[in-house]
C-alpha cells in the first residue's frame, strides 16, 4: 500500500487515523483512488477531493498542489503485457519510473499553455495517483497533433492512455506516421467535462471518432459526448471486445483500424436518407380528411389536411370568428373531433355560436329563439361522443401554457383540428413589450406542435395598420399586412384573408375570401364570396359567388 499506507490525516486530539479500504472518486471518476479511513474521512489521491464525516469541502474539485512539484522523469520502453512498442511509448512520452520506491508508469499532461501541468502515475496493482494541477489540462496527446500536419481530417478519442497508444499502433501508416488520437484524463465518467473543455481543438477535425470501452458506462459516455460535438462530425466505434488494447493483444489491429476509419457519422435525429423514407413515399396520403364548407376555397386548396397550420386574417369586426365557426360546424358534421380556444369569449358563447349555425338562428342575440328540446337535439347532434372540446379561458394566455393545452387536445383528447382565436391576444399580457418577438416565438412553438402531434391548427391573426386603405374599408390585403412577426406567413401552410368594406352602401354584408398562401397546391387569389344573413346568423356563399 505504497501510496495509501504512508498517508495519515490526524484528528484534533493528535491521534492518527488508519486506512481501511478504497472506493471510486465522485469527482474525478477514478475507480479506486479514494482512501477510506477508520474515522470516516476520505481522501482522493488522484484529484485531491476530501470528505469529512460532518463536513464536505465547499469546492470539491481539482486543486493545484500547494507545494511546488517536479515532474517524474520517465523512460520510454516497450510494454509487452500491453502489446505497446517502445517507439509508440517514446512518441507519446509515456514511460516507466518509480514513485516512493514503487515501480510505476507515467503519462504526462500539459495545460492549455503547453506547459507540463500534471502526471498520471499508474501502479502494477492498477492503482493510480495524480501529481500536479488538473484544472486546465488538455486531452492527453493533444499537443502532438497540429492541423497543418494532419490535415485536420481524423482524430480518435479513447478512455485511457493505453487505449490511445493501442489505436495509434493499429492505425499507423506504411510510412510509420500515426493518426491523431487523444485520451481522456480520468475515464468515461468525466468524458463530457474534458471534451467540452477542449471542444475548440476537436472541432478542427472533419471526423471525430469516439472509441470508448464497450461496457455500459463507456457506451453511455460515448453517446453523451457525441451530442456535444459538432453536428455531422461525431462517429462512435462499436468494438467487439472491451477496449482497443484488448483488440491489439488479440491480433485484431486490422479490424480495429476498419472499425475506426469506417465508423459512420452520427446523424441528427431528424435527418434521414431517401431509402429510410421509402415507406413514407409509397404510403397512402391520409392527411386530407375533409372538405371546406366553401366550394371555391375547397377547389383551390383541395380540402382540409391534418398536420397543417392555417391562418385566418381580416380587419377588425369583418367576421373572422364567424368564419371559423362555419368551418368548425362543417368539420363536426363530417365526423371530425374539434378543439376550440376562443380567448375573446366565454365557452357558453362559443357553443352558442356553433349551435346557431346548426339551427340557422342567432342564439347569441336571442337565447329564446328555440325551445330547450330543439336546442338539445342540435346539441346532441353536434357534440355527441365528446366531439367538441373547449379551453375555458378568457383573455391573454402564457404561450408555454397554451402549447401544453394544445398538445393535450391533440394527444389526450385526439382532436383532428383545433381553432385558436386569436394569436395576438395570447401574447398581449406578457411583460416583454416586443410583440413581434413574442409572436415569432409563439408561432414557432405552434408549428412544432403541429409537426409533433399531426393535428390541424387553424388560428386567427389580426392585421397591422397600413398607410393605405384599411382592411375594414375594403383595402387589399397581402402577407406583409399580417400583424407581428413574418413567421406567421412563413410557418403557415395556408393563409386565408377576408376582405369586406364596412363603409360600403351595397353588399356591406358580403365577405370575400382570398388565398394569400397555399403550400398544398400553390393556387392563389380570390375564392368565395360569402354573405352574412342577419336572420340566420350564417355566413354562406352568396349569389355573387359565380359572378
Amino acid at each position: 500500500m505504497a501510496s495509501f499506507g504512508v498517508t495519515r490525516l490526524f484528528l484534533k486530539n493528535g491521534m492518527p487515523s488508519k486506512y481501511k479500504t478504497k472506493e471510486p472518486c465522485p469527482e474525478c471518476g477514478s475507480k479506486d483512488n479514494v482512501a477510506v479511513y477508520d474515522d470516516g474521512h476520505k481522501h482522493c489521491f488522484g484529484c485531491g477531493w476530501q470528505f469529512q464525516p460532518k463536513k464536505i469541502f465547499k469546492k470539491p474539485t481539482y486543486q493545484p498542489m500547494k507545494k511546488e512539484w517536479k515532474p517524474i522523469t520517465a523512460i520510454p520502453c516497450a510494454l509487452p503485457k500491453r502489446g505497446i512498442t517502445k517507439e509508440t511509448c517514446k512518441f507519446f512520452n509515456y514511460g516507466i519510473s518509480q514513485f516512493n520506491g514503487t515501480d510505476c508508469q507515467v503519462a504526462t499532461y500539459r495545460n492549455q499553455s503547453g506547459l507540463v501541468a500534471a502526471q498520471h502515475i499508474r501502479f502494477k496493482d492498477k492503482r493510480f495517483i495524480w501529481k500536479g494541477d488538473l484544472t486546465d489540462i488538455k486531452l492527453w496527446g493533444q499537443e502532438l497533433w497540429r492541423q497543418q500536419n494532419t490535415g485536420g481530417v481524423f482524430v480518435t478519442i479513447t478512455e485511457g492512455e493505453i487505449d490511445a497508444m493501442s489505436v495509434a499502433q493499429a492505425t499507423v501508416s506504411a510510412s510509420g506516421n500515426y493518426f491523431p488520437v487523444v485520451s481522456l484524463p480520468s475515464g468515461a465518467q468525466s468524458a463530457t467535462k474534458f471534451v467540452a473543455a477542449n471542444l475548440s481543438w476537436l472541432s478542427q477535425f472533419v471526423r471525430i471518432v469516439i472509441c470508448f470501452d464497450s461496457d455500459s458506462v463507456g457506451v453511455d459516455a460515448a453517446e453523451k459526448v457525441a451530442k456535444i460535438l459538432p453536428t455531422g462530425k461525431a462517429a462512435i466505434a462499436n468494438l467487439p471486445r472491451k477496449d482497443a488494447n484488448e483488440m491489439l493483444l488479440a491480433g485484431e489491429s486490422e479490424l480495429l483500424r476498419d472499425l475506426l476509419f469506417k465508423a459512420s457519422p452520427i446523424r441528427p435525429d431528424n435527418i434521414f436518407s431517401a431509402y429510410d423514407l421509402w415507406e413514407d413515399l409509397v404510403k397512402e396520403d391520409n392527411s386530407k380528411i375533409c372538405s371546406y364548407p366553401f366550394p371555391e376555397l375547397n377547389k383551390m386548396v383541395q380540402g382540409y389536411r391534418k398536420q397543417s397550420l392555417t391562418t385566418i386574417c381580416a380587419g377588425t369586426g369583418v367576421g373572422k370568428s364567424l368564419l371559423c365557426r362555419e368551418m368548425a360546424h362543417h368539420f363536426l358534421v363530417n365526423g371530425l373531433k374539434v378543439g376550440w380556444i376562443g380567448l375573446e369569449e366565454s365557452s357558453k358563447r362559443s357553443m352558442q355560436g356553433i349551435l346557431s349555425i346548426a339551427l340557422n338562428k342567432p342564439l347569441h342575440i336571442d337565447e329564446k329563439a328555440v325551445d330547450e328540446k330543439e336546442l338539445r337535439q342540435a346539441f346532441d347532434y353536434l357534440f355527441s361522443d365528446n366531439k367538441f372540446v373547449l379551453l375555458q379561458h378568457f383573455g391573454s394566455l402564457d404561450p408555454d401554457r397554451l402549447i401544453d393545452q394544445i398538445t393535450f387536445m391533440a394527444t389526450g383528447e385526439e382532436c383532428d383540428v383545433i381553432f385558436l382565436d386569436h394569436l395576438s391576444l395570447v401574447v398581449s399580457g406578457l411583460s416583454d413589450g416586443d410583440e413581434r418577438k413574442q409572436i415569432d416565438v409563439c408561432c414557432t412553438k405552434l408549428r412544432q406542435v403541429v409537426e409533433k402531434t399531426g393535428v390541424g391548427l387553424v388560428m386567427v391573426s389580426h392585421l397591422r395598420r397600413t398607410d393605405g386603405k384599411p382592411a375594414e374599408e375594403g383595402g387589399d390585403i397581402n402577407l406583409a399586412a399580417l400583424r407581428g412577426s413574418q413567421s406567421i406567413a412563413q410557418l403557415s401552410d395556408l393563409v386565408i384573408c377576408g376582405i369586406r368594406s364596412q363603409q360600403a352602401t351595397e353588399k356591406s354584408n358580403e365577405l370575400e375570401l382570398k388565398v394569400l398562401k397555399n403550400r398544398h397546391s400553390g393556387c392563389l387569389g380570390k375564392a368565395d364570396k360569402l354573405e352574412y344573413n342577419e336572420a340566420t346568423g350564417r355566413l354562406t356563399p352568396s349569389l355573387h359567388n359565380l359572378l
